[in-house]
């Protein structure tokens, strides 16, 4: 049992030179605003770890001088990062071939440095169990800030140590189960971008057009599919382009623009345990909306920001903040329907015209993303000006019905797949998050945890 186990405090592991916990860059040199770039070292705050993982490819990244002046918070592989200030208690664990990285001072990094006393994923395991976020909770407020844990704090936590064979008993578990979550993510992202390559094929690069207009058959498509394509090129009021698509305002294929609501209409105060949920920005990172996690807020409420509700089919942008967000809530969503915040709004397409899956992907490509932000404000926070009818004014190059129809029928297929791996992903996260605490409390064996995980998988 794991009352039977050995506790230690994170002072006494680090006096021993078992574990090291440190917090990230403050004090000594702070990287300037001009000094992040979109390449280089990344530079990773709380809103870059999500469920276990540090979002690489999403996070901030300084350019090499402000690196070279950095002495505190570098990160390694192998860490476990700890969020620590504003959020507190997200845990990460940093895989092997990361990038380089510099710890924000909202996170701390605890380095195993001793593997036949600690194991760093049973170490990760005990990080996002109940029992340490307990520990976690007892600590904050301990200083003038409310949501702030100390480095001191944190020193005084405890860990408990069993044999090395029961760590890496559990944390091959733990790692197992993660690994699997991993994979299906990556084969998501790969399907998406199979998606996105198709799109930039068809209706960017216009590849089919170009073979037929010099009498070849279109690669890897089948004569029906092809036969939508025209076979040359005609001038247009903007330039050369597939003979009979036509250049359209947003507006001409739009049954509504609308805007998420005033902040004030939407407040913390105003969520509930059940109701209608609420996309934020946190939501629209892919082409699909994430159907996860929500907050909530009452029917009654929503019935009140009906101008900001949306359903399946409707495309979802950020016009505030992460600007150039753009997703699609699926025809297989979760819930009837879900209300805007404040810095989102949307496009809902006259289906007879449009297809939201084709406009979906045209907004992510970088055409798209170049008209969606030439509207931009970098001054404070990033935005889009006037967002609603500067959506409806952009022009879009738009091929036939036929042709829009077909494209969106391949993607609908390869979202049904993004939409299963999805499944699967939430059904290891709750076995996951199911077995941890009772492997942590000794009320599960690893063998009897072993057999639950081959059934799942």
């Amino acid at each position: 049992m794991s009352s039977d186990w050995p506790r230690f405090s994170v002072s006494q592991l680090q006096a021993e030179k078992k574990l090291l916990v440190e917090d990230g860059n403050h004090g000594e040199y702070r990287p300037r605003p001009n000094e992040f770039q979109d390449h280089g070292v990344s530079f990773i705050r709380a809103a870059d770890m999500s469920d276990g993982r540090v979002l690489f490819n999403s996070a901030q990244c300084i350019n090499e001088l402000a690196r070279s002046r950095i002495r505190k918070g570098i990160g390694l592989p192998g860490d476990v990062l700890l969020s620590h200030k504003g959020t507190v208690g997200k845990v990460a664990y940093v895989p092997t071939g990361c990038p380089d990285f510099v710890c924000s001072p909202q996170t701390t990094f605890w380095r195993v440095m001793d593997e036949q006393t600690l194991d760093r994923s049973f170490l990760c395991a005990y990080l996002q169990s109940a029992e340490f976020k307990a520990q976690l909770a007892s600590r904050k407020g301990e200083t003038d800030m409310a949501d702030y844990v100390s480095l001191t704090a944190q020193r005084q936590l405890q860990v408990p140590v069993p044999s090395i064979s029961i760590q890496r008993g559990i944390g091959k578990i733990f790692s197992a189960l993660n690994d699997r979550i991993t994979l299906l993510r990556e084969t998501n992202a790969t399907l998406e971008a199979i998606a996105q390559a198709l799109f930039k094929s068809w209706f960017v690069d216009f590849d089919p057009v170009h073979a037929k207009a010099e009498g070849r058959q279109p690669e890897g498509m089948d004569a029906v599919t092809a036969a939508l394509f025209p076979d040359s090129f005609e001038e247009s009021e903007l330039g050369l382009a597939p003979k009979g698509w036509m250049h359209c305002r947003v507006e001409d294929f739009a049954e509504k623009v609308g805007m998420g609501p005033f902040g004030s209409n939407i407040k913390v105060e105003t969520f509930v345990s059940q109701g209608v949920p609420v996309i934020s920005g946190q939501h629209l990172r892919q082409v699909l909306v994430e159907d996860s996690t929500f907050n909530f807020i009452a029917s009654s409420h929503a019935e009140k920001l009906s101008n900001s509700c949306v359903y399946e089919g409707d495309v979802v942008f950020t016009h505030a903040g992460s600007i150039g967000q753009v997703a699609l809530l699926h025809r297989h969503a979760r819930f009837d329907r879900y209300v805007l915040s404040q810095r989102q709004f949307f496009l809902r397409c006259d289906r007879q015209k449009m297809r939201p899956e084709w406009i979906a992907y045209y907004f992510h490509s970088a055409q798209g993303q170049h008209q969606l932000l030439a509207n931009a404000s970098q001054v404070g926070v990033p935005s889009i000006a006037r967002p609603v009818s500067y959506l409806r004014s952009i022009v879009v190059l738009v091929p036939s019905k036929d042709l829009i129809d077909r494209f969106s029928d391949i993607a609908d297929g390869i979202h049904q797949k993004v939409l299963a791996n999805r499944n699967r992903i939430q059904t290891l996260t709750q076995l996951r998050d199911t077995l941890l605490p009772r492997l942590i409390s000794g009320q599960l064996r690893l063998p009897e945890a072993e057999g639950l995980i081959e059934e799942a998988v």
